[in-house]
């Protein structure tokens, strides 16, 4: 045989060997004991790029391979791999971590750009439950008559106790012209969800309160990011800001509402208001700190054991002189409480309200190759005296509840403007 037809035909017998093992590697490669042959007949390298890591999850892969070649009916195996993605990060009891398929990733992107399509409220977690932070106004749930304080226990006759908090939001969103149904429960005056050692963090309902079912239209939603209004108090003008959220741009937002305030308005004091602020956007959290403190001042410190310890501190100098006071309440948290931390510490503020809601952890959002993305808790946050809040909340210097029985009285902003004028 001439060397070149021997070339030929030992190219020709490595192509059939070639795909022979390419079919088998697949073949083999759906089933748990196919994988485990493939590694035994090939190099690790070879047998890993076609059947994975040796470790990766046998005994899951096992179990999905039973029930694709046991079960009763048909199965959808997508959805099978979801449910245990979801069940997966479940098992960190941490209710701010969560996987969002390909539609619940664009709806909670929705939210930090500002503006959805959706009912109007603000939620925020508690012992399980979603708890209404607010409404805003002209939304279908202010007009609806949804409360803040109230419990979502439903949402499309579905339970969401114990489903993360960002789900339950990205199901309440939808197209705008559709409706949405909410189970809601409004607790009894001076009841609160009771806290269930023994149930992984989870809470129980009190009795005595009362069972709402509202169908409500979806709308598109813009929320404001601020409202300001000028107050007078004795011989003292009051700039009182209630800032809303902290989405993107928020910051540079009420950077002009403080500047015209302050140089146009010429108040004597101002009144940050973050009462219902569930948080949003650390690098907005920063943003806003820094209007109020000197240039390079500590706001908070980052750190977890897969990211590296980040100090975030104050890049503005705007305002560090005008008189600043903060109102917060139990509904105040996460990027809120990063601004009230930072000021209380620094002693720039004078804190009035209500023990804030205690959410001292940071999540990054990862995209995932199928559109969707996990949501991971990544590091705690601690103030600039080095106090961990998460669970505990940030104490007011001055405290002012704001009663629910008295709605055309504010007794909190009162307070404050009563602190001003005595100044």
């Amino acid at each position: 045989m001439r060397k070149s037809q021997r070339v030929a035909v030992v190219a020709l017998v490595s192509l059939l060997l070639a795909a022979i093992l390419l079919i088998t590697g697949v073949l083999l490669g759906s089933s748990p004991l196919g994988r485990t042959l493939v590694r035994c007949m090939l190099p690790e390298v070879l047998a890993s790029s076609w059947v994975g890591l040796e470790g990766d999850f046998p005994l899951q892969s096992e179990v999905l391979d039973k029930v694709m070649n046991t079960y009763f009916e048909s199965v959808d195996q997508e959805a099978l791999e979801e449910g245990a993605i979801r069940g997966m990060l479940s098992g960190l009891d941490d209710p701010y971590t969560a996987y969002f398929d390909p539609e619940e990733y664009a709806k909670l992107m929705e939210h930090t750009e500002g503006s959805y399509s959706g009912v109007g409220i603000v939620v925020e977690m508690q012992l399980g439950y979603v708890r209404v932070v607010s409404t805003f106004k002209g939304s279908p749930a202010e007009e609806a008559g949804v409360r803040p304080g109230d419990v979502i226990v439903g949402v499309d006759e579905q339970t969401v106790r114990g489903m993360p908090l960002d789900q339950v939001v990205a199901r309440i969103k939808g197209p705008e012209g559709t409706e949405v149904k909410l189970k809601l429960y409004r607790l009894a005056p001076g009841t609160e969800i009771r806290s269930l050692e023994d149930d992984g963090g989870m809470g129980e309902l009190p009795l005595g309160g009362e069972s709402l079912d509202l169908r409500l239209p979806r709308r598109s939603i813009a929320p404001p990011v601020l409202e300001s209004e000028i107050l007078q108090e004795g011989v003292r003008r009051v700039a009182h800001i209630t800032f809303f959220m902290f989405s993107e741009g928020s910051g540079d937002k009420l950077r002009a509402a403080v500047k015209e305030a302050v140089e146009l308005d010429r108040v004597d004091a101002l009144i940050l208001d973050l009462r219902s602020n569930g948080g949003g956007l650390v690098d907005e959290a920063v943003k806003v700190a820094g209007i109020f403190l000197p240039k390079g001042s500590l706001i908070a410190t980052t750190e977890g054991l897969h990211s590296p310890k980040d100090i975030l501190v104050a890049a503005g100098d705007d305002y560090p002189d005008v008189t600043l006071y903060l109102l917060v309440d139990e509904f105040t948290a996460s990027a809120s409480e990063i601004v009230a931390g930072a000021l209380k510490d620094s002693g720039r503020a004078v804190i009035v309200g209500e023990k804030t809601f205690g959410k001292g952890l940071i999540q990054s959002i990862q995209s995932l190759p199928n559109g969707g993305a996990v949501k991971i808790t990544s590091a705690v946050y601690l103030t600039p005296s080095g106090a961990d809040i998460n669970g505990k909340g940030i104490e007011p210097d001055v405290v002012a509840a704001d009663e629910e029985d008295t709605a055309e009285i504010d007794e909190a902003l009162d307070e404050t403007l009563q602190l001003i004028s005595q100044e």
